[in-house]
């Protein structure tokens, strides 16, 4: 594959991260997405993004093939595995990308390149992925197939920074797979960095969200501080972003497919060399408990009995203007709420009501609705909690 002519490619995975890069790809080479989810296909068959990243017009022009049969993947020279790698129980959740290392074993042959972009615990793509690979092919990696990783970097609902406009940190098992995945990628992107290891790359997605949840743990724990001392929090992050080298970070309850879950897969490898991460296990602690903190404070804005007040939650996703709603912390706040007999409506433009209503069993609001018809309207995006209508003198 010293050329990239003619090339045919498997993603696996067909979510946040697989149908971007199917999409970009198909614009070059020959695709085929794949993923276990039978209704997905069936959507993607008939032009339906249902993320909602991707217009129908967009997923038909890719002109990709999509199936979730297993005997498709053969005869393909390069493999991307974009599966989601989730964690339970605070522990790393390995079974979708092993079973994608699998399947790929199964249809390698001589001369292609796997490629895995799932974000894993470093060492996990020469450690877990490798042994799988050569021992379903019967090959040998970095002799009779190349092996990559390159980790994604999607942030959903943000068009600035696409795919197809930010950087791409690429790795290889050796020089040979370096190359190559580079080449490969800067077919779709702008420019490459090149990590000089699998562990390298593997680490640096890592990197870049936990430092997201450490410093918004922070910025969370000083919205509590500051809210007993009766100082608000938003005049004071306007003082100090006067600052020409402030980090432009916000409180909020922390959600969707990264940031709550990387910190887990450091925590748990340092594990095995003997090392604890206070700083970074506090934090996820922090951000966990952000919600029931959340929900005191605006209990405490209201009077018992809680059964005649009535709150609008204003954002459903897991941040604002987006449609996903992974790891929403707003269902377990609004159930706190109604435990105590609290009326609580949600509002979010962004979600459709059908994903909110299967995901979550909540209705959401329909239009617009009218602040007076609520004692308070509170944000999960920045904490801030604002008057509505019917509030009054009485429930401060």
């Amino acid at each position: 594959m010293d050329k990239l002519i003619n090339l045919k490619i498997a993603v696996l995975g067909c979510g946040y991260v697989g149908l971007p890069l199917i999409i970009e790809l198909s614009k070059h080479f020959s695709v085929l997405g794949f993923d276990l989810d039978h209704s997905r296909i069936e959507e993607l068959k008939n032009f339906i993004d249902r993320n909602g990243d991707y217009s129908a017009k967009e997923v038909r022009e890719a002109e990709a093939a999509f199936s979730f049969d297993k005997q498709k993947l053969k005869g393909f020279d390069v493999f991307i595995v974009a599966v989601p790698t989730p964690v339970v129980n605070d522990q790393p959740d390995l079974s979708c990308l092993i079973d994608a290392a699998q399947a790929v074993s199964s249809s390698l042959s001589p001369g292609n390149c796997v490629i895995f972009e799932s974000t894993v615990s470093p060492g996990c793509t020469r450690n877990v992925c490798l042994p799988i690979l050569e021992k379903g092919s019967g090959l040998k990696a970095g002799k009779d197939f190349l092996l990559a990783y390159s980790p994604e970097r999607i942030n959903p609902g943000d068009q600035n920074h696409a795919l197809s406009k930010v950087t791409k940190v690429v790795s290889g098992l050796d020089d040979k797979s370096l190359k190559f995945v580079s080449r490969l990628y800067g077919k779709i992107v702008p420019s490459i960095h090149e990590a000089e290891s699998l562990e390298v790359a593997e680490a640096s997605k890592l990197l870049e969200n936990i430092q997201r949840d450490v410093n918004i743990a922070l910025l969370n724990e000083l919205q509590f501080c500051f809210d007993e001392m009766g100082i608000p929090m938003d005049s004071v992050l306007k003082s100090a972003s006067t600052k020409w080298n402030f980090n432009n970070y916000h409180p909020g309850l922390v959600g969707g497919h990264c940031v709550p879950v990387d910190p887990y897969y450091l925590i748990d490898e340092a594990k095995k060399f003997s090392t604890n991460l206070p700083l970074i296990a506090q934090s996820r602690k922090t951000n966990e408990a952000a919600v029931a903190n959340f929900y005191r404070k605006i209990l405490n804005k209201l009077t018992s009995p809680y059964t005649s007040s009535y709150v609008l939650i204003n954002g459903l996703s897991f941040k604002l203007d987006v449609q996903d709603i992974r790891n929403s912390q707003v269902p377990p706040l609004k159930r706190m709420l109604e435990q105590n007999g609290v009326k609580v409506d949600v509002y979010d433009p962004s979600v459709k009501a059908e994903v909110a209503k299967n995901s979550f069993g909540i209705d959401l609001l329909k239009k617009i609705p009218s602040f007076d018809n609520y004692h308070l309207i509170v944000s999960p995006y920045d904490l801030s909690i604002k008057k509505g209508g019917k509030y009054s003198s009485s429930l401060s």
